[in-house]
């Protein structure tokens, strides 16, 4: 093998070398990340815009969006009032249903903000549960 060639082939085996060891300490983290099975935290006050939480909590409330048929729950989180958003292709209609106020509800969605105030978006209807 002429030199060139060596140089070439201690670059690859370094570049290889360098991505196992990448895939063995950061792997699983980076093959989760995006995808809606990763998993949920349990929501508090410090939770952030864009994690996936879960609690259990007291519905409050519930209505149908002005526009758009999206059902809003409120819900007692630790003596304040937090909104749970359940879009229409969410299973809106049948989560409406089946929920009623008083219900003891598990709820597992994405925090967001609307109008300064955090949410819970709900991105399908088996992501809250009766208790």
């Amino acid at each position: 093998m002429e030199k060139e060639e060596k140089v070439v082939v201690v670059l690859l085996i370094m570049a290889l070398s360098s991505l196992s060891t990448a895939y063995v300490f950061f792997g699983s983290e980076l093959a989760g990340a995006g995808q809606s099975g990763e998993r949920a935290l349990q929501y508090t006050h410090e939770s952030g815009v864009g994690e996936k939480v879960t609690l259990d909590a007291e519905v409050l409330s519930k209505r149908f969006t002005y526009t758009g048929e999206h059902l809003l729950l409120d819900v007692d989180f630790d003596s304040e009032v937090l909104s749970v958003f359940i879009p229409k292709n969410a299973g809106a209609e049948a989560l409406n249903s089946m929920i009623h106020e008083g219900d003891l509800i598990s709820i597992t969605g994405t925090v967001s903000e609307y109008k300064g105030k955090k949410e819970i978006n709900v991105e399908k209807k088996e992501d809250i549960t009766l208790k």
